[in-house]
């Protein structure tokens, strides 16, 4: 009889500490099947010690994301190993054209900020600069969003914050778009010329129609007190062509 008993007191701090991974666990899974996450994502969940695995599938990358969110308001230390399965598959160029838009049409991505996409195998790598950090967060999850991105890269730098800075970009934005040679651009929703500045440092990037514009641009910028040009803006249809995926069969 005593020895059951010491058996028994043996196993109940081992159920004890049980307790709590099953309780979170249990907390877990009530966040992932609520609304919009249990009709885009079936992920389960293990917890051990304290720590939340996730696994299973999402068709979309934000899904996923959203699942490991909702598994941090419960506990702290999460590993999201949930696969990005999109509804159909999707070839790269056609992701890419969706996650252009996606980064256009951000209400606050301005003629400061330049960001670019390249697509391989529905992983995007991001990279360019903006003017605020929140605008490089913001961009990510609009992306993440697009059926068919299975993993972001995100290399978006920020540029810096200083008088000097604020003051040369409203410098050039009035010296390019201001310029009789440019104006007609200044009225489209996009602008076509991008002006990063950086510690003084100016980087123009986009697209313009002649070689003539696009030698102008730099003549124009080198006019006013900035320290470098880096003029990478590219000539309608002089633009280099996507680079061809090698044949593997």
């Amino acid at each position: 009889m005593g020895a059951i008993v010491a058996a028994v007191a043996l196993a109940l701090p081992a159920f004890a500490a049980d307790q709590p991974d099953a309780e979170l666990q249990r907390r877990v899974e009530a966040r992932l099947s609520r609304g919009e996450l249990s009709r885009n994502a079936d992920v389960r969940v293990q917890v051990a010690e304290g720590r939340a695995v996730l696994t299973g599938a999402a068709i979309t990358l934000d899904a996923s994301r959203e699942a490991e969110r909702q598994a941090r308001k419960v506990t702290g230390e999460v590993e999201n190993r949930v696969r990005v399965v999109p509804e159909e598959d999707r070839a790269d160029d056609e992701v890419a054209r969706d996650v252009a838009q996606a980064i256009l049409r951000y209400p606050y991505y301005t003629v400061f900020d330049s960001v670019e996409a390249e697509i391989v195998d529905g992983v995007v790598a991001l990279r360019g600069s903006v003017l605020q950090p929140y605008r490089r967060n913001d961009i990510d999850r609009r992306v993440a969003r697009v059926p068919g991105v299975r993993a972001i890269d995100n290399g978006i730098a920020v540029q810096s914050v200083s008088i000097y800075d604020a003051r040369l970009r409203q410098q050039l934005v009035r010296a390019i778009y201001g310029d009789s040679r440019f104006v007609h651009y200044s009225s489209w929703s996009n602008p076509p010329i991008r002006i990063v500045v950086d510690a003084g440092r100016v980087t123009l990037t986009g697209v313009v129609s002649s070689r003539l514009e696009q030698v102008l641009l730099t003549h124009i910028t080198r006019g006013l007190p900035v320290f470098s040009v880096d003029n990478r803006v590219e000539v309608e249809g002089e633009r280099s062509p996507e680079p061809a995926k090698p044949d593997l069969t």
